[in-house]
């Protein structure tokens, strides 16, 4: 499993470079955009495709090689292969039949936008590609509506003024959010600040609808919050069944009070 470079192609590093030379076969999600890498650097070993259409017994037929004793390199058209790219199966059924299985660290558009990002990123969630119709995609954000986790997103550049509207309209105007643009490119740009700020600028810049783009949506210490008179049926319902400080652990999470605060009310009546 290599990872290629997804802009610069200087990036590849010199591992990934001698695997690429040394191995039977390269096996690629798209052959004409692999060629640009492998004319650069000159790797004459052969290669074939491995794409989202490749039946199940192509992929046999690549299993099969391995168990002869040879070696194959799986790459992606850029970045790490497997992240919202092919070749799942493969290394499914390879670990299935005890075939080692060997990523090889580099490039991934992923890390490489968290850590430019200007965000907070101790914890964060990739969700690849979100929904494209409006509908769809307005409830898909509620779900992170109280996310303390920071969300990386692909999206399209034809679509993401549509996404970056609908996250002011659902996250609010001032959710911290991040875009990403042609990472490691001539390009490149890191744009951070509200949903709000993005959104103007990429009303007045056409430039920010083009090229490649990852996006993210900084999480939130605010809290999904419930009326005090609910506290207290939920209390009354849970209480005959778990014990009281397990009730107010377990509330505290839709709510703006603390376990402590829950439990020192309702211990007392």
């Amino acid at each position: 499993m290599v990872a290629t470079p997804i802009g610069n192609l200087r990036d590849l590093s010199f591992r990934a470079l001698d695997i690429l030379n040394e191995v039977d076969l390269i096996l690629c999600e798209d052959t004409r955009k692999s060629r640009i890498l492998f004319n650069e650097f000159n790797i004459m070993t052969k290669y074939d495709s491995l794409h989202e259409f490749t039946s199940f017994k192509n992929i046999e037929k690549y299993v099969s090689f391995l168990e002869e004793g040879n070696s194959i390199a799986l790459i992606s058209d850029a970045g790490t292969p497997l992240i919202s790219d092919p070749g799942f199966e493969i290394v499914k059924i390879a670990k299935e039949k005890n075939i080692f299985v060997n990523p090889l660290p580099g490039p991934s558009s992923v890390i490489s936008a968290l850590v430019g990002s200007g965000l907070k990123i101790d914890k964060f969630i990739f969700e690849g590609f979100p929904p494209r119709k409006k509908q769809e995609l307005e409830n898909y954000l509620k779900y992170y509506l109280y996310e303390d986790r920071t969300v990386v997103l692909f999206e399209s550049p034809r679509r993401i003024k549509k996404l970056v509207q609908s996250v002011t309209e659902i996250l609010g105007k001032d959710r911290n959010v991040a875009l990403a643009k042609e990472i490691s490119k001539p390009h490149q740009k890191f744009i951070s600040g509200s949903s709000q700020s993005l959104l103007d600028q990429i009303k007045k810049d056409n430039n920010l609808e083009k090229g490649e783009i990852v996006f993210l949506i900084e999480g939130t210490k605010e809290k999904s919050s419930i009326e005090d008179a609910e506290v207290e049926i939920l209390v009354e319902s849970l209480k005959d069944h778990l014990p009281l400080r397990k009730i107010s652990k377990i509330i505290s999470k839709i709510s703006k009070q603390t376990s402590k605060e829950i439990y020192d009310t309702f211990k007392k009546k």
